[in-house]
């Protein structure tokens, strides 16, 4: 199926390591790249050497890409959004189980994370918990309550508190009181027709057209449905790695358990 990339599945089949040449990339790779990610949701790439330029080329091979609301971007690279902890914070951007910006009426459709500087190996891994096998082993009743239905998602869910560091610093001055959408629950991947469950846990507010407290229940029991152990592939970051991932398929949590200097930068792909 690869000839130009090594794909190596990872636990549970949550993603996979793509041996390939970021920096070399042509029409080839990216498009065995593509077929990679739509199977497993998320890959990731070891001993990249990508300046700020070729990573910012290599995201527009997968859509145009889109301008994190709340924060400036990388000075002279707006695209790029740093996603820094400082070694005297407590907490860290992004902490909590999440999918990324689905609080706007188009959500970015990709994610892409290359690390500058980490923590000791181990310590700051971030966490994907595949929706396919999330949605794949709900019960044919609840697939077809969940058929039709949407949730709201908000700025200022649960999650809000997390960016608050990095707002004060480089914020826009939008309020996220004002950033909310409306989506599906069930996505379908149009590459490979592969269903998944898109629910934020960190923005994800109420589920649509049900009373409040069959909305908070419902949510509840499929939160703890969709980060389940079985799920869950933990990635150990070094500096000069790239993950790659679809917002529509795979949960993420970065893990907070260090005290060190760490910085990632974000692109994400509309």
């Amino acid at each position: 199926m690869y000839n130009h990339i090594k794909v190596t599945p990872n636990k549970n089949n949550v993603g996979a390591i793509i041996e390939a040449e970021l920096s070399k990339f042509n029409n080839d790779i990216i498009e065995e790249v593509k077929d990679a990610l739509a199977e497993y949701g998320v890959v990731f790439f070891r001993n990249q050497k990508l300046d700020s330029e070729t990573y910012i080329k290599f995201a527009k091979q997968f859509g145009p890409l889109a301008e994190y609301p709340m924060l400036e971007g990388l000075e002279g690279h707006p695209e790029i959004t740093v996603v820094e902890k400082k070694p005297d914070e407590q907490i860290m951007f992004g902490e909590g189980w999440h999918t990324d910006s689905t609080y706007t009426k188009e959500p970015p459709r990709f994610t892409m994370l290359y690390s500058i500087k980490t923590p000791e190996k181990g310590k700051g891994n971030t966490l994907f918990a595949s929706q396919y096998r999330s949605y794949e082993t709900l019960d044919d009743s609840m697939k077809e309550k969940l058929k039709n239905l949407k949730a709201v998602f908000s700025a200022d869910g649960p999650i809000s508190k997390t960016r608050n560091n990095r707002v004060k610093e480089k914020g826009t001055g939008i309020d996220p009181k004002s950033l909310s959408a409306i989506h599906n629950i069930v996505k379908e991947n149009e590459r490979n027709k592969k269903k998944s469950l898109y629910l934020s846990p960190g923005h994800a507010i109420k589920i649509c057209d049900i009373d409040d407290e069959e909305s908070k229940k419902l949510m509840k029991e499929l939160v703890e449905h969709q980060t389940k152990d079985e799920f869950i592939y933990g990635f150990e970051w070094e500096p000069n790695c790239l993950a790659l991932w679809s917002n529509y398929s795979v949960l993420h949590n970065p893990v907070n358990d260090f005290n060190a200097h760490r910085v990632m930068h974000r692109i994400t792909i509309q």
